[in-house]
């Protein structure tokens, strides 16, 4: 597991940080590769702080000082240089930041009383949205996925169910907003604490920051898929226990 690399990716430390440190950060994560081999005080001048404000963020990073920090990333870069290592570490990663438990409450709301339902996501989430829609079928669960707000007025004994990484893209609270005045149930895959649980019947969640490329945000989708596949699994279970049931 990555020591390093992924706390500067995500910057999720639990207390505010100074511009200053900040700055260190941002050197640290862009010239991650060459790190081993300076000296905090040729940090401190590339990155236009001073060695105080880079052993304070060798603390916030965890460590004791600039010698045992670049030792870490020294081990990162180790791991880092096996392809296969490198995807086990970022997978692992991101299956610790999802929130497995959420996944019954879903499940149930989806199974219990023949449920219909819609599904809606933007972007890659309208990718995820495909694929959960077949998976769906297959189990002769009746599944749409929509586009448009207006498209809820005819469906309305159908459950929504919304992917959405982040949780505060304006059409999906715009959406789910619309589907609680029509009384109808909502469901996601969305990240913890953002707008859209507030109105959630049920969420399965998750706290996967956005991968950022070169300082361009893309969506990430590993997540989605691993959660939308546990809550297929779950649902093959369930179905194939009550079948048991009813044939005894």
């Amino acid at each position: 597991m990555y020591k390093v690399i992924n706390q500067l990716k995500e910057r999720n430390f639990g207390h505010s940080i100074s511009n200053s440190e900040e700055a260190v950060f941002d050197f640290l994560e862009r010239n991650f590769k060459t790190i081993p081999k300076i000296t905090v005080t040729q940090l401190a001048d590339k990155s236009f702080t001073s060695q105080a404000t880079v052993n304070r963020a060798c603390k916030t990073l965890g460590f004791c000082g600039f010698s045992e920090l670049k030792f870490a990333i020294a081990q990162d870069l180790q791991l880092m240089n096996t392809v296969t290592t490198r995807h086990i570490s970022r997978t692992e990663n991101i299956l610790s930041k999802i929130y497995f438990e959420g996944t019954q409450e879903v499940v149930k709301q989806i199974i219990d009383g023949n449920r219909k339902v819609l599904l809606f996501g933007l972007g890659a989430s309208d990718i995820s949205a495909q694929y959960f829609q077949r998976q769906l079928l297959y189990f002769g669960i009746p599944t749409i996925i929509i586009e448009q707000e207006k498209m809820l007025e005819n469906f309305r004994d159908y459950l929504l169910f919304v992917l959405s990484s982040s949780g505060e893209t304006m059409r999906s609270l715009q959406l789910v907003k619309r589907a609680k005045e029509l009384n109808m149930t909502v469901l996601a895959i969305t990240k913890s604490k953002s707008s859209l649980t507030k109105y959630c019947d049920a969420a399965f969640l998750h706290d996967v920051p956005v991968d950022k490329l070169d300082g361009i945000s893309r969506e990430q989708q590993l997540h989605m898929i691993i959660m939308l596949n546990e809550i297929i699994d779950q649902i093959d279970f369930e179905l194939k226990e009550r079948k048991k049931q009813n044939n005894q």
